[in-house]
C-alpha cells in the first residue's frame, strides 16, 4: 500500500463519521488494485466494513467504510521510520556539513 493516502475531508469529518464509499473510491484512497482488495476479503464483515447497495440483489455494487478499512489494513510503521518521524516532530533533526 502506498504510504501517502488521499483524504476525503468532507466525508471523513468528525461530524459525519459514517460515510460509505464506492469500491473505486476505496481503491483510489488506498492505492491498491481490485485484485489486492480481493485478497483481504475474508477480513471484512458485511454491514460493518461493507454493505450492498441493494440488499436483495446479490450482484449489486458494494459500498465501503473507508475509515474502518484503513484501520483494519494499516500496517505497522517500521522502527527506524517511527524514530525518524518522532525526531522530525520534536525538531531534533540536525544537518551537519
Amino acid at each position: 500500500m502506498s504510504p501517502e493516502r488521499k483524504v476525503f475531508p468532507a466525508a471523513l469529518a468528525k461530524n459525519n463519521p459514517v460515510t460509505w464509499f464506492t469500491t473505486s473510491e476505496l481503491l483510489e484512497y488506498l492505492g491498491i488494485s481490485q485484485e489486492e482488495l480481493d485478497t483481504y476479503q475474508d477480513m471484512f464483515i458485511e454491514d460493518v466494513h461493507f454493505r450492498k447497495v441493494i440488499v436483495s440483489n446479490a450482484q449489486t455494487s458494494l459500498v465501503w467504510r473507508i475509515d474502518l478499512i484503513d484501520e483494519l489494513l494499516c500496517l505497522p510503521i517500521p522502527a527506524l521510520e517511527r524514530e525518524a518521524m518522532q525526531n522530525a516532530i520534536e525538531n531534533r533533526i540536525t544537518c551537519q556539513s
